[in-house]
């Protein structure tokens, strides 16, 4: 039940936000050239969300041991790195880089590697991951981490998802969209690649989910989609997205940690 309470109240906190950021988050910029071809715009978009969530589907299946295939790819001393972390880089970052910068022929500035065009929207996503991120603390201080897996979490799956998400998606949605439309659809897309993390415990035979826990969480994630990208197309870089959800998600165990 306080499961529930926190993940409504959070999703409460971050569309409150949202409306915050459209109020004062200052102006929109210059849209971005439309597409030469909407078409081939919108079904380069689906294929890299339809892959995205195959690769997302395929980790969590082998996390769950439904499926046992995830060798070491690429070794690297003593961990290397496996077939579900490779895919996942694949799907997110060299798939849809080698689409826009090496096919479409964009520069790293279209994808959001520059910095702020207005600092304003920056600053006030940052700080707003940063009360997202501290919020958990008033419930105690979670389990405290190493820093692998802390430094592991900024690239997977902060980076990865800003990257392809409002670098990639976002940015295409806004070559064929007006910009309030585009932000919103790729904010809805992001929670939509959410759906297996959300939903295969709790309908998976034997797990003992809550339904209503991964709604909730459905709904909190597909609100910081909406957040992130609404500040995102407002500051034009992606700095700000990335150091917002990785405050977020990891601050409150990074304090944990340190205090600890």
């Amino acid at each position: 039940m306080v499961g529930s309470i926190q993940l409504l109240g959070a999703t409460v906190v971050v569309l409150a936000f949202v409306d915050i950021g459209r109020r004062w988050g200052g102006p929109y910029p210059p849209r971005l050239s439309p597409a030469s071809d909407e078409r081939r715009e919108m079904l380069e978009i689906a294929a890299l969300f339809l892959l995205s969530i195959g690769g997302i589907a395929y980790g969590i299946l082998v996390y769950r041991d439904v499926v046992a295939f995830n060798p070491v790819v690429v070794p690297l001393g003593e961990r290397g790195l496996t077939l579900v972390f490779v895919l996942g880089a694949v799907a997110a970052v060299i798939v849809p880089a080698a689409l826009e910068l090496g096919v479409r022929g964009r520069s790293i500035r279209d994808l959001g590697f520059r910095l702020p065009a207005e600092w304003r929207p920056a600053l006030l996503l940052v700080g707003m991951g940063v009360a997202l991120g501290m919020a958990p603390l008033a419930f105690g201080f979670p389990e405290p981490q190493s820093t692998f897996p802390l430094l592991l979490a900024l690239y997977a799956p902060v980076f990865e998802e800003e990257f392809l998400y409002r670098g990639v998606i976002q940015s295409k949605l806004e070559r064929v969209l007006p910009q309030e439309r585009a932000w919103v659809a790729a904010g809805v897309l992001f929670g939509l690649s959410h759906v297996p993390n959300d939903f295969f415990g709790p309908f998976w035979l034997g797990s003992g989910g809550d339904p209503l826990v991964a709604v909730l969480r459905l709904a909190e994630q597909t609100a910081s989609g909406l957040l992130y990208g609404l500040l995102y197309m407002k500051s034009r870089t992606l700095a700000a997205p990335i150091i917002a959800h990785y405050c977020s998600n990891k601050l409150a165990v990074v304090v944990s940690t340190v205090w600890g």
